[in-house]
């Protein structure tokens, strides 16, 4: 991931100005947060919430008045809208509504992240810890990335959401969402005008971390891909603003090389599979030897790409024997 922590200025075809606001959410991971002046005054994300991200986000708005004279603070944001739930965006909310006394909204299927916190973390965690023990991978390295996977989350505290939505114009002012499920369930992007907050569906040089949706609804490849494909449909888009990263002059270009990414890397796994094979067979496969949290985001990737393939009748379980007499046995997988 390339990180650029340049205070950005854009500004609508409607003559909206819009302000990038780069925070190092935990150690060279920078999220793009995104101040729209609006009526009311709008932040789209917070970063993590540690207290280096917040020290930052507060600096942002110093930055804005050094560097464009604009004569705004935190205390000015009358709204704030989360794109999705992932820690990285929504982490600094308590803060921000502190300082602000901004509304906070979500999309619907993310509102329980925030609202709900421990239970979310716990309902996905247990069934992470189902994904992984049915990969093949040692079960002493299970518990490991089980305790990595809430290490970013524990400081985290509930709080209630004052608005929710789904698709079309987001309560008042000019931006209206998209639903754009499967990096994350309620994951959306947002129109201003000629502007289109793709968060974390559509970025630059990357392409975001997949995940099955054994794991957590609405997530998983297939959601992704059709995302993709209905995002493409929306026209007058003159540049995409990404939750990281930099901002993309043809966002449909951006879109079809996403494409032609996932439908290169399920040919590979389709490859690896002539052979019988597990996900974490498949997953050192694809990925090679990886350390700590990317062992993680290696497996979340190869389980979203296999889960894709076997719902689609392109792979099958080979050790069914095993499934039928055992209650959580290590599925091992081949090419149909």
């Amino acid at each position: 991931m390339k990180n650029d922590k340049t205070l950005r200025k854009y500004k609508s075809s409607g003559g909206v100005d819009v302000y990038k606001l780069p925070v190092e959410a935990f150690p060279n991971h920078v999220t793009n947060c995104y101040l729209v002046m609006d009526d009311p005054i709008t932040l789209l994300d917070t970063a993590s919430g540690w207290d280096t991200a917040n020290a930052e986000l507060a600096a942002c708005f110093d930055g804005l008045r050094e560097k464009f004279g604009a004569k705004i603070s935190l205390k000015d944001v009358g709204r704030l809208i989360i794109t999705h739930g992932h820690i990285d965006h929504f982490g600094g909310v308590n803060f921000v509504v502190r300082e602000s006394a901004a509304e906070l909204g979500i999309h619907e299927l993310d509102a329980s992240v925030i609202q709900n916190f421990k239970e979310r973390l716990l309902v996905s965690s247990t069934n992470l810890h189902l994904f992984l023990a049915r990969s093949g991978m040692p079960q002493e390295e299970v518990g490991a990335l089980l305790q990595l996977n809430k290490w970013s989350k524990d400081t985290f505290v509930a709080r209630p959401v004052d608005f929710t939505f789904d698709e079309g114009q987001v309560q008042r002012g000019k931006l209206t969402a998209f639903h754009t499920p499967g990096h994350c369930p309620g994951q959306v992007c947002l129109r201003l005008d000629d502007i289109l907050f793709t968060a974390d569906h559509v970025l630059s040089r990357i392409t975001p971390n997949q995940s099955p949706e054994a794991i957590t609804r609405w997530t998983g490849l297939g959601h992704y891909v059709q995302s993709l494909k209905e995002i493409r449909k929306v026209d007058g888009i003159r540049i995409g603003l990404g939750g990281h990263e930099d901002e993309m002059d043809d966002l449909d270009a951006r879109i079809l090389a996403t494409l032609d990414f996932h439908d290169s890397r399920l040919n590979k796994t389709l490859d690896l599979l002539k052979e019988p094979k597990t996900v974490h067979d498949v997953s050192r496969g694809l990925f090679g030897k990886q350390m700590n949290y990317n062992i993680l985001l290696a497996m979340l990737e190869t389980g979203a790409h296999m889960e894709y393939l076997y719902e689609r009748g392109r792979i099958a379980v080979t050790n069914i024997e095993e499934v039928e007499n055992e209650l959580n046995p290590v599925l091992v997988y081949q090419q149909q």
